[in-house]
């Protein structure tokens, strides 16, 4: 398989992913088959500033790939676990700190795996689409920006290209590894003044003396044990007439989750009990099976939506 020479960056990424990996290889090219030029544009887009991150950082080709395949393995090893214990590998965020969050090569590999499977995840690419659909629309009317655990820093990225009458850029993590990681890619890839601070703390603890009107939220609420305290939380730093992307999972075991949302209606209901409304949302099993088999046999959902206040 090789794709056009336009997209040779993204190209060079697959052919080193399948070169590893013959059961990747499959799910590659019907994820390929399935998508159009945006997202073609996007890959190649993504891939030319992560062969410059990469070098910039002395990390090659070849441990990025097995980041990628690392996670997926760890995936993999998890959902044995669930499926045999009927449960998470890991139940408290302490234990989710030590062993990812605040380990400097789990997470590095980790961020790495993840900022990869952006686009060879069908599900991940769909969020990350949806997003980018949704901040674009709102970009005229968003002063004061929220990102908590930015992760890889893709999303945030994508927040400064699109808000661009935005004056405050705030983010929140945990994880050194993590802010460093996005630290650095913004500093490298967008030239642009901009102010932005980068909180190291926990949620819990930020208290910022602004409202927001916009906050990423993305792939965070499994990760806690308090999911809707930390709803909670995010209500009451949102401005009246601001948004929330989220994104979380039904039945979705890895190596830091410890919230099982075991459906869609819980994660739902969990949203109405803390004052918000859905405006828009996508459910996004990772299976093209019907939903009746996907519930049944518990297999991963992962979901999306932009919340308002319900005023």
């Amino acid at each position: 398989m090789a794709l056009s020479k336009k997209y040779k960056n993204f190209n060079s990424i697959v052919q080193k992913v399948i070169s590893k990996s013959s059961t990747q290889r499959k799910k590659i090219l019907d994820l390929i088959e399935r998508q159009d030029i945006t997202y073609f544009k996007r890959a190649e887009e993504f891939s030319s500033n992560f062969f410059r991150y990469i070098k910039k950082e002395k990390i090659t080709l070849s441990y990025a790939v097995d980041a990628y395949l690392k996670l997926c393995f760890d995936m993999f090893e998890s959902q044995k676990f669930f499926f045999k214990y009927k449960k998470y590998p890991l139940s408290k965020e302490k234990d989710a700190y030590k062993k990812v969050y605040n380990n400097i090569k789990t997470m590095k590999s980790y961020m790495i795996g993840v900022a990869i499977s952006q686009f060879l995840w069908s599900t991940h690419y769909a969020m990350f689409s949806f997003f980018i659909k949704n901040i674009n629309l709102k970009k005229n009317l968003v002063k004061n920006y929220l990102e908590i655990g930015p992760g890889h820093g893709l999303f945030f990225l994508e927040a400064l290209k699109s808000l661009n009458k935005a004056k405050n850029f705030d983010i929140v993590d945990i994880s050194k590894t993590s802010i460093k990681i996005t630290k650095t890619l913004i500093n490298f890839l967008y030239k642009k003044e901009s102010k932005i601070n980068y909180y190291l703390k926990n949620i819990s603890s930020f208290k910022p003396k602004i409202k927001y009107d916009f906050i990423t939220f993305g792939e965070v609420l499994e990760h806690v044990n308090n999911p809707k305290a930390l709803l909670k939380k995010i209500n009451a730093i949102l401005s009246n007439n601001g948004y929330v992307y989220i994104s979380t999972c039904v039945d979705c075991p890895s190596i830091d989750h410890v919230y099982h949302f075991k459906s869609i209606g819980e994660i739902e209901k969990m949203f109405k009990q803390t004052g918000f409304k859905i405006i828009k949302r996508q459910i996004l099993p990772v299976e093209n099976k019907n939903m009746k088999f996907i519930i049944k046999n518990k297999i991963t959902i992962n979901y999306c939506a932009l919340l308002k206040k319900n005023n």
